[in-house]
């Protein structure tokens, strides 16, 4: 028997998919010039609300009849949830990082750097590896395994999800 737990978490940031173009990569036969968007509409600064959904499962409850406490895995997670939080999460090999860097020092702006273009799917991944090393953190791995780590934006349509 496999038990489950999830909680969600939200946050707004802003952010770019710099390596976007639709004339590019898996689903480039469907892109035709027509379409009534541009080639890299997400490489464009913008902004969500986003969920962040974290599941996490054991085979065993502890003795207080719990997976684990959402409320205890709230704290470290949470802190990665506050630092991106109404900032703006670039990726460090962007071609426009370094300008858009001093601009944000320069008006006292938040910056969340990462090392992958911020896409919904990638920071899935982000957040699973962040999650795993806490639970490892805390040498639960031989109790507490991820499910999944879902990405969702709260006024769209499009989820994105990550699991080993």
């Amino acid at each position: 028997m496999t038990f489950s737990i999830t909680k969600v978490f939200k946050l707004d940031m802003g952010h770019r998919t710099w390596t976007q173009d639709m004339r590019k990569g898996r689903g480039k036969e469907f892109y035709h010039p027509g379409l009534p968007y541009p080639v890299n509409k997400c490489a464009n600064i913008h902004g969500h609300s986003l969920c962040v959904t974290i599941t996490l499962e054991s085979e065993t409850l502890d003795e207080q009849n719990f997976v684990i406490d959402t409320d205890l895995i709230k704290v470290p997670f949470g802190k990665i949830i506050d630092e991106m939080d109404h900032a703006f999460v670039m990726d460090k090999n962007d071609v426009l990082f370094d300008e858009m860097k001093q601009l944000l020092a320069k008006e006292n702006l938040r910056l969340f750097v990462v090392d992958f273009s911020p896409s919904f799917e990638a920071l899935a991944e982000f957040f699973y590896k962040e999650l795993k090393k806490i639970i490892h953190h805390g040498n639960y791995q031989d109790l507490l395994s991820i499910k999944e780590v879902k990405v969702s934006g709260e006024h769209t349509t499009v989820e994105a999800s990550y699991r080993e």
